[in-house]
Parts: structure tokens; C-alpha cells; sequence
């Protein structure tokens, strides 16, 4: 599928989307929709400023070393919000990146999340396949 061809899926995506969120009366079931829509809009910003890069780092495969091998509580990880002059780091599936210089992550947040906690099902729900993490520098992992 083309660059074209996936912005235009996404775009119908949007209308179907805000045509669930005329219907739909549960306030969950809303907060989900809009946060599929959030996603669609990652997806295009994606599409759109990176798509090029993505599909060449898809084919070939890397991941930056480790700065260090630090492990993490989430009450660590807690204090790693990007405020007060501390990095921005995030984990997922148990591994932690500084999304500090990260363009996506501005004032630390991005589409409504902070960093500074485990955003594995976030991640999983809206970039999957998406090799994101591959440029994210590695700061530690995610302990229990």
C-alpha cells in the first residue's frame, strides 16, 4: 500500500469514527473512540513526516545499545517526567527509552500521555508494527 492509499484509509477511519462518536452514548466507549482517533492522527503525522525513513529501518532491523543498564521501578520511572529540569523516559514491554529529544514527545507528553510511566498498551494499541522504538536511545529496564 502507498503513502496515498494509507492516508486515505485513515481519513475514512476518522469518518467512521466520528460517526460512532454521534451515536454512541456511553462516555467510555466515546473516551475509546477518541483515543483510536489519536492514534489515526500519530499514524498520519507518521505517514506523513517519517514514512520514508520507517520503511527503510523496516527492512533493516537495528536497536541504539544501552546508555546504561539501569533497572527501574515504576516509582523510578515515576520521577523521569521530563519536569524540573529530569530526562523524559517511558517503558515499554519492560524496556526504558529517553524520549527526551524526541520531537513527538514535546514538554513530555504525547497525544494526552506523560512520560515517566509504562505505556505498553498505549504503544501496543496505537503503533503496532510501527518501528518507533529502533531510534529511542535505551536507558534501562522495567522491573515489577
Amino acid at each position: 500500500m502507498n503513502r496515498r492509499d494509507e492516508m486515505n484509509k485513515i481519513i475514512q477511519d476518522f469518518s467512521t469514527s466520528v460517526n460512532l462518536l454521534q451515536v454512541t452514548a456511553d462516555e467510555i466507549t466515546k473516551s475509546n473512540i477518541l483515543d483510536h482517533i489519536r492514534c489515526k492522527i500519530y499514524d498520519l503525522y507518521l505517514i506523513n513526516n517519517l514514512g520514508a525513513e520507517l520503511k527503510m529501518q523496516s527492512n533493516a532491523v537495528r536497536t541504539l545499545p544501552f546508555q546504561n543498564n539501569r533497572i527501574f521501578t515504576k516509582e523510578e520511572l515515576s520521577r523521569y517526567n521530563g519536569k524540573n529540569g529530569m530526562p523524559a523516559y517511558v517503558a515499554v514491554n519492560g524496556t526504558v527509552y529517553d524520549v527526551t529529544n524526541n520531537a513527538a514527545w514535546g514538554a513530555a507528553t504525547h497525544f494526552g500521555l506523560t512520560a515517566g510511566n509504562d505505556l505498553s498498551t498505549q504503544f501496543a494499541s496505537c503503533h503496532a508494527g510501527h518501528p518507533i522504538l529502533q531510534n529511542l536511545p535505551i536507558v534501562g529496564t522495567m522491573v515489577e
